[in-house]
């Protein structure tokens, strides 16, 4: 189904704040969970807005957020120290590098036996796992 009109640039801001993002910094995507290439250098190809020309809200929680790639490396060296399950659980109750945190209620880590031979790992946390504490209890479960 098409929509009757576009919709307007108050709109379409209003929508990305919702979604949780708080600025644009450049016209291309960015795959974020593609390993980065240590020799290549960030291309910038348009200039940061102002944040002072976009409202956003503070996050809830935490003070500064990390920038996306120091967020990242900082997940996965954290994730190789986990020796555990329940390592893994505190060092994930502790991170502040995800904005996800800031609405979040509760952690949605686990369920389940964790000697089990598979495991399914879902898409981020909705409604109802936020509100349950458990992965795949809303319609997607």
């Amino acid at each position: 189904m098409k929509p009757d009109r576009a919709p307007t640039l108050k709109q379409l801001l209003a929508f990305y704040l919702e979604a949780g993002v708080d600025c644009a910094l450049l016209e291309e995507p960015v795959n974020r969970l593609a390993d980065p290439d240590p020799t290549a250098a960030p291309a910038v190809t348009a200039q940061a807005v102002p944040a002072s020309t976009i409202p956003v809200a503070v996050p809830a929680r935490g003070d500064i957020v990390p920038a996306p790639e120091a967020a990242i490396a900082s997940a996965r060296e954290a994730a190789r120290t986990a020796a555990s399950l329940d390592a893994l659980r505190a060092l994930l109750e502790n991170f502040d590098g995800c904005a996800l945190k800031s609405t979040a209620t509760r952690l949605v880590f686990a369920d389940g036996n964790p000697q089990a031979r598979i495991m399914f790992v879902g898409e981020a946390p909705g409604r109802d796992e936020d509100i349950e504490g458990l992965p795949f209890v809303g319609r997607s479960g």
